[in-house]
């Protein structure tokens, strides 16, 4: 038996049984085997058939569905023929002068005029729509019910290049192919598909009969999407993010559109393949983050930032044997900022590479400036991650050496356990490179991290800086001052000196020269200072011949 996949589907939309009547008569001297619906209006086709897909549809003025309703052209059924073409439609029928000739003609034309149209709205390459007619089939539908009802959907593909450039052009063709059946094979008839170019899709959902299907739906498609890929003999794994907004009155669809992609960012933040329902709080959120950026730009140009430096001490000698520094942003309206209000930020931007490197400049400079003033410090710079990995990190560092007079080995970097345990033989690689200008190494925030002692030891580090979760509470926890004891003997068994931070009581600082600690900073030392009181503070202190200057971002 033949499915409705055989036959050319029409659907009437009429309350006039003359017509009907008349149609099917004619129909049956067609050819072209039909299947004909019936209904009074598009809302009624819709209700009394949910999976109905025409290929053509006929429908009486009274009945006519709104262009924002029904995605094809009607062939408007008149009792007289006009004086006029209709405007906005397929073609039309005049009743008084219908015969089965002038239908087959009329079905005919119409289907080579949707042939046209859909060369200039269909994607060439999946054959759903294209962002143009996309764009104009969501301005019609947001017109209709003010919006209410519809649900818009961004649809990212996570690592489609790589997979693109490692396998070709044809292989990333087919993918998409792939990505376009499983979407379709989720997506109802009423829904709509687009692709808005490369690897990003949009899907235009109505839930105007049920807005519960919005999470099982996007589940399923999360989960389809999931699926391993089978491309020229390579089983390949995409991930996705989905971004998901409500139409909304007063609504136009480029808002829409920013909505469904602000969301599908958000989704990006998850693994794998992960949605997002677009949340105006979340958004405002964004907004505020992305003016924040804007501004730290601003205040790189606009020589807005500081450092502050805070002392280090000997404590066996108790000379100051180095400073660390303190990046601060004196904002023009929010007074001074610390690195809590601006670093994460820097980091997820992508900011913290030229911030480093600003850092890196003035401390140098400052150092010179010391240096002047017989305070000639060494210098070592807490790098991120990414700033690390940057390309340009060496000869950057070569130049702003040379360009202060300084030699390498009054650098001292250093590197958070999670950055040394990550690409541990491109650490180790970089690591080598600096070390051939002179500079040293040593390991932050010691303790918060994944290494072994074992791997500390593979390590080019001279010292380690005690965490200060470590350190505060030592002096009434028995247990904690154990631990803080056994990592400084351990250290110096590596033959590593140990910094101590947070050093905020007469009692800790004890604790810490019992167990053989180097150094130690904190409030009980001195809180961090700017430059010209530095200067007179280290003027009051007992000098070691070659102290010690530490830098950090945080």
């Amino acid at each position: 038996m033949s499915g409705q996949s055989d036959f050319c589907r029409l659907l009437v939309l009429a309350t006039e049984r003359h017509w009907v009547k008349m149609l099917d008569a004619l129909l049956a001297e067609q050819e072209e085997p039909v299947w004909l619906w019936v209904a009074s209006s598009w809302q009624d086709a819709r209700q009394r058939y949910p999976n109905c897909s025409p290929d053509f549809v006929f429908s009486t003025p009274q009945c006519r569905p709104g262009g924002d309703q029904c995605p094809l052209l009607p062939i408007l059924l008149l009792e007289h023929a006009p004086l006029e073409a209709p405007p906005g439609v397929q073609d039309w029928l005049a009743r008084d002068s219908l015969n089965a000739e002038v239908l087959r003609r009329c079905l005919e034309y119409s289907r080579q005029r949707q042939s046209w149209q859909a060369l200039i709205e269909r994607d060439s390459l999946t054959g759903v729509v294209n962002r143009q007619a996309f764009q104009s089939q969501l301005h019609r539908r947001l017109q209709h019910n003010r919006g209410r009802g519809l649900l818009l959907g961004y649809l990212d593909l996570d690592n489609f290049k790589h997979a693109n450039d490692s396998l070709g052009q044809r292989a990333g063709d087919q993918l998409i192919q792939q990505v376009v059946q499983r979407l379709e094979g989720v997506l109802t008839p009423q829904d709509c598909l687009a692709r808005l170019g490369g690897d990003e899709f949009a899907l235009l959902l109505d839930v105007s009969q049920s807005s519960a299907r919005v999470e099982p739906t996007a589940q399923a498609l999360m989960q389809a999407l999931a699926e391993p890929y089978w491309v020229q003999g390579e089983s390949l794994t995409l991930g996705c993010s989905l971004g998901l907004a409500y139409g909304r009155a007063g609504e136009d669809a480029d808002r829409l559109l920013l909505h469904a992609h602000t969301a599908m960012q958000q989704a990006k933040h998850q693994d794998g393949c992960s949605y997002q329902l677009y949340d105006e709080r979340i958004s405002s959120q964004a907004r505020r983050l992305a003016d924040v950026e804007s501004e730290l730009r601003r205040a790189l140009r606009r020589d807005e930032l500081e450092l502050h430096y805070q002392p280090r001490q000997d404590l066996v000698g108790g000379a100051i044997v180095g400073v660390e520094a303190l990046i601060r942003w004196r904002h023009p309206q929010r007074g001074l900022l610390y690195p809590q209000d601006f670093i994460p930020l820097a980091e997820q931007s992508g900011l913290i590479v030229p911030l480093g490197y600003w850092v890196v400049d003035r401390a140098l400079r400052d150092l010179r400036w010391l240096a002047e003033r017989d305070l000639l410090l060494n210098l070592a710079i807490n790098l991120s991650f990414s700033q690390f990995q940057d390309s340009q990190l060496l000869p950057t560092v070569r130049r702003l050496i040379e360009n202060c007079g300084v030699e390498g080995r009054w650098l001292e970097f250093e590197l958070t356990e999670t950055a040394m345990m990550r690409r541990s033989d491109y650490v180790l690689d970089t690591m080598s490179s600096l070390g051939e200008l002179g500079v040293r190494f040593s390991l932050d925030d010691f303790g918060t991290g994944f290494s072994s002692f074992v791997h500390l030891a593979s390590l080019p580090i001279s010292l380690l800086k005690l965490d200060r979760s470590f350190v505060s509470g030592m002096a009434v926890r028995p247990d904690q001052s154990r631990l803080v004891g056994a990592m400084i003997g351990l250290a110096r068994n590596l033959g590593l000196e140990v910094v101590a931070e947070g050093v905020e009581s007469e009692a800790e600082l004890t604790l810490l020269q019992q167990f053989g600690c180097d150094q130690g900073q904190g409030y009980l030392i001195s809180k961090a200072l700017p430059l010209p009181e530095l200067q007179r503070f280290l003027q009051g202190q007992p000098q070691r011949q070659e102290p010690l200057l530490s830098l950090s971002l945080g």
